[in-house]
């Protein structure tokens, strides 16, 4: 819907989304809350990986647009790889750590934007915002620091009800993740997300959560990115750290089926025991990273761009609507497989009741996207040299030079209406969006410019009866975006982290954000 305004002498078109469309904003629990070991807190996976810095660490990785030293390194005779990418940002590989300072790497998630003891002053910051939504995330070690259900700790119960209660009080509507990246450092010992055990605590977990919020949280997100949370069981730069060359393309494989068959049974526990008399709903998260060939013209850059798109979000999709891998996944995997030698299959088998609890397990999905990537075949001898089994079966080599705005808009309409053509026309929310800024960089120019462009594809998407009803911009404060650390800004409010009383103060690009929660218009 159109009309127009008046400003500064002229008019000025502006855009309206639906009365009942839900804007807002998100944050998750280990990147904002601090208070890492406070209240019967005990450690997580990310406490335990930023605390033991080692060799076998995050000190083999830099990622480009945090350090601006990739020329410099080269110089020294250090020649990077790129491995991977988070939120449209490339991480690269360093062969050897020696060279790089680790000091660069001295930060962790003890402090962070120290949200724990902060819940007024976040909360009155929220409602001058304007939000209607605010997704946070639940940290499953201050609900059963000791992993069992048994022995709730009530000092981290009393502090989300106290945030949900707040929220509510101020006409903001609350939205829960129940997992993000992070559980006890302790569930490694059993292997965590690889034991299907997994699934047994994660349902004691959430039927606590479901009873102490669920009168109040009507909107549920079980996990986020499934792809994503499972890189840590095969690659060094997210939790819990397991080594490409040995796990990758085998034990990621097994964490994505273990958190999936545990995210179904959470949304089957939800609508069986407590839908009823609560009525609320359940979601699933996906990263939708929107994939083109680097030549369009050329075929086999073009089955390669469906095959990232298939290999990663599409995998999550298309497990959710049959039940299945693509085939074209299975198809790579064996290939490869055979290439190499193995003689057992890497990708987990579903059985016909595990298809049937993973289908349809969603009542809505949260779709998060940050930008597009384009990719190109990897050639035989980049594949006679790469050691992540599963990069060899995705087969792709990413480019993230020469990718234009209107391709990162466009790119998220794809994933809109890619996600809309797999599922069958599902309810959409848009979890988490959102444009870095570099540390002591203002770049408001491009932040309102990129939220407008991706905002418009929003719109056009409601035009042709895509079911998208609500948006959160990625985030609320600035964050530690993981092994990025704190110097990439997606935070509407900035935090100082060099003050230990962590003040915020309102960006550039508030009055922007503030006018389009507070109007409902673009």
């Amino acid at each position: 819907m159109a009309d127009s305004e008046v400003s500064i002498g002229r008019c000025v078109p502006s855009k309206t989304f639906p009365k009942q469309f839900l804007l807002g904003t998100a944050t998750s629990a280990y990147q904002v809350e601090g208070a890492w070991n406070d209240d019967g807190k005990l450690p997580s996976m990310w406490d335990e990986y930023f605390h033991n810095t080692g060799e076998n660490k995050m000190h083999k990785y830099y990622l480009d647009m945090q350090i601006p030293l990739i020329e410099e390194y080269k110089a020294r005779g250090v020649h990077p790889r790129l491995v991977d990418e988070y939120k449209g940002m490339a991480v690269y590989e360093v062969p050897s750590s020696k060279v790089i300072d680790p000091e660069y790497f001295n930060f962790n998630g003890d402090i962070t934007a120290d949200t724990y003891h902060k819940i007024d002053t976040d909360v009155k910051l929220l409602k001058e915002l304007g939000v209607q939504a605010y997704r946070f995330s639940i940290s499953i070690m201050r609900i059963i620091p000791k992993i069992h259900d048994h022995i709730p700790e009530q000092k981290g119960i009393d502090y989300y009800n106290k945030l949900i209660d707040k929220l509510i009080e101020n006409n903001i509507t609350p939205m829960g993740t129940l997992f993000y990246y992070d559980a006890s450092s302790s569930i490694n010992v059993f292997g965590g997300l690889l034991h299907p055990h997994i699934g047994t605590l994660f349902e004691g977990y959430v039927r606590l959560c479901f009873e102490k919020f669920g009168d109040r949280v009507k909107y549920w997100t079980t996990t986020p990115d499934l792809h994503l949370a499972a890189e840590g069981y095969g690659s060094e730069h997210h939790v819990p750290g397991f080594q490409e060359h040995q796990f990758s393309g085998f034990l990621d494989y097994i964490a994505i089926k273990n958190l999936l068959i545990a995210s179904a049974k959470a949304y089957r526990i939800y609508n069986n025991e407590f839908k009823g008399k609560q009525q609320g709903e359940i979601s699933i998260g996906i990263n939708g990273t929107w994939y083109y060939p680097k030549d369009p013209n050329n075929p086999e850059h073009r089955k390669i761009a469906k095959l990232a798109h298939l290999s990663t979000f599409g995998m999550i999709m298309n497990l959710l609507a049959y039940g299945e891998y693509p085939a074209e996944v299975v198809e790579a995997v064996e290939r490869n497989s055979k290439a190499e030698g193995f003689k057992t299959g890497r990708l987990p088998e579903f059985t016909e009741e595990e298809k049937a609890l993973v289908i349809g397990s969603f009542d809505f999905i949260v779709l998060d996207y940050y930008s597009c990537i384009k990719v190109r075949p990897l050639t035989s001898e980049e594949l006679k040299n790469e050691p992540n089994h599963k990069r060899k079966d995705r087969g792709y080599f990413m480019e993230f030079d020469d990718i234009s705005p209107v391709e990162v808009y466009d790119g998220f309409l794809n994933c809109l209406k890619y996600t809309n053509e797999v599922l069958n026309k599902p309810k959409i929310f848009i979890g988490g969006n959102g444009y870095p800024e570099d540390e002591g960089v203002d770049k408001s120019a491009q932040k309102i410019a990129y939220h407008t462009g991706i905002l418009n594809k929003l719109l056009e998407a409601l035009d042709q009866n895509i079911n998208v009803f609500g948006y959160c911009v990625w985030s609320f404060l600035d964050t530690l975006e993981f092994t990025f650390g704190y110097r990439k800004k997606f935070g509407i409010y900035s935090v100082d982290f060099d003050d230990e009383l962590r003040p915020r103060s309102k960006k550039n690009s508030f009055s922007f954000f503030q006018q389009l929660f507070k109007t409902n218009k673009l």
